[in-house]
């Protein structure tokens, strides 16, 4: 028999202490008993038939009750959640209280239930249908890019100086480096300024990052331009076939760009009907909840920090922050999520979605037409790396992010904006992240 006592700590957070009696814990210590009798070699003993006390003067009475509660204790947790009918998530606290023989196992559990979610109903949401149009201005410039990418640098020579745009091959304490000329007021680009003006073989003693005082010495090896590819049938047929001249250029990259533009629009609208849907949703998010998710972003942070050779301390140096703003910053930031996971998670089930295997095959198709594969190969490959279930889940999300965009509301919006307006247009989740 298990007795439990429970007390919710706070909402959806509850702390039980379980007592297993001792006929079961007795039971589970004649397992260890046996099993270990068998594995173990005791001079003087055939296997299975030393007796006890020698078995835990050999082995340990910690190891054999650490045994026994490793395998007795996982058993109680689940008859416990289901016997008080709790969907908890992530791994619980546990703390062993009492573990002897011959006496009641006694272990303090806290588990984070599964938060409840009251749904708002998505036909009462309205949300905003940006419509975005694309400039002559737009086209314009893109086709300036795509010429501006097949360009060339040109060594300019020893004598011409660096100009805005140049390309500038220098060397700092014997490590060589490019950089490209420019104005810029940006601090950090502060060496980008430093090489206007300067000619090859030329070198100059300049101050580090404003606020520093570290002096070294900066020389320039070399100094090229840039120079732009003639604009001829060839180099029209080189961007895409079929092109002849600059109008069927033009014509491409507008085509191109509308779809974009469609793209990007149906991409708002969707992610406005998830945070309407999230932000107006009634859900709970318990304090211990948001501190674990808060102290694995930390961690993860470090970690992608190391990687390119920062400490935490240096970053926030460089973001002009300290701890306790990068830490409430990130509590808002998982509260969000958090929010948002449980809301969607509580929608897909509510109305049902799920993946069938048509579904399944056909994200396979899709993949295997990038990678010039079968869908067949692409599905083995995806199990035997252990990402089907992940390929699921964002196949699970896309259906629930569509059911949810068709049933709000929408009202389109009559004035067009263009691609300056629409970059300067508010994340819809920064409200919600504070």
């Amino acid at each position: 028999m298990v007795e439990v006592k429970k007390e919710e700590k706070e909402k959806h957070v509850i702390e039980m202490e379980i007592t297993v009696e001792k006929e079961r814990v007795n039971e589970a210590l004649d397992k260890v008993y046996r099993e270990l009798s068998h594995r173990m070699t005791v001079p003087g003993f055939r296997k299975g038939k030393a007796p006890r006390g020698i078995l835990r003067s050999f082995a340990g009475e910690s190891f054999i009750l650490e045994t026994m509660t490793q395998d007795l204790i996982p058993q109680v947790v689940q008859e416990v959640l289901v016997q008080e009918n709790l969907k908890v998530i992530g791994e619980p606290d546990l703390e062993i209280v009492q573990a002897k023989e011959n006496e009641p196992l006694v272990f303090r559990l806290k588990v984070i239930e599964e938060p409840e979610v009251k749904l708002a109903d998505p036909q009462e949401l309205e949300v905003k249908k940006y419509r975005l149009e694309v400039r002559e201005s737009d086209v314009e410039k893109e086709v300036e890019r795509l010429i501006d990418s097949r360009s060339t640098w040109k060594d300019k020579g020893e004598e011409e100086p660096a100009r805005e745009g140049d390309l500038v091959k220098i060397r700092i304490e014997d490590k060589d480096y490019a950089v490209v000329a420019e104005s810029s007021l940006d601090k950090e680009k502060f060496i980008a300024r430093e090489v206007l003006g300067m000619k090859v073989g030329e070198k100059r003693k300049i101050l580090g990052e404003e606020g520093k005082e570290t002096e070294f010495e900066l020389s320039v090896s070399a100094i090229m331009r840039k120079e732009k590819p003639e604009v001829n049938e060839d180099f029209l047929s080189s961007l895409e076939e079929g092109l002849s001249s600059i109008e069927d250029l033009k014509n491409k990259v507008r085509e191109k760009l509308e779809a974009l533009a469609q793209e990007m629009v149906e991409e708002r609208l969707e992610k406005e009907a998830i945070v309407a849907l999230a932000k107006n949703s009634e859900v709970y998010i318990p304090e211990t909840l948001l501190d674990i998710d808060v102290r694995q972003r930390i961690d993860l942070l470090k970690e992608d920090l190391e990687k390119d050779g920062l400490t935490l301390d240096r970053y926030l140096e460089l973001m002009n922050m300290d701890f306790a703003a990068l830490e409430k910053h990130l509590r808002d930031l998982s509260r969000w999520e958090l929010r948002k996971f449980f809301v969607l998670q509580k929608y897909a089930e509510e109305n049902r979605i799920s993946v069938t295997e048509e579904d399944l095959m056909a994200e396979c198709e899709e993949i295997a037409k990038r990678a010039d594969k079968t869908k067949e190969e692409v599905r083995e490959i995806l199990e035997s790396n252990g990402k089907i279930e992940a390929i699921k889940d964002n196949i699970k999300d896309k259906k629930t992010f569509k059911d949810i965009t068709q049933k709000v509301k929408v009202k389109e919006l009559e004035e067009p904006i263009n691609f300056v307006q629409w970059r300067t247009l508010e994340d819809p989740e920064e409200e919600m992240i504070g």
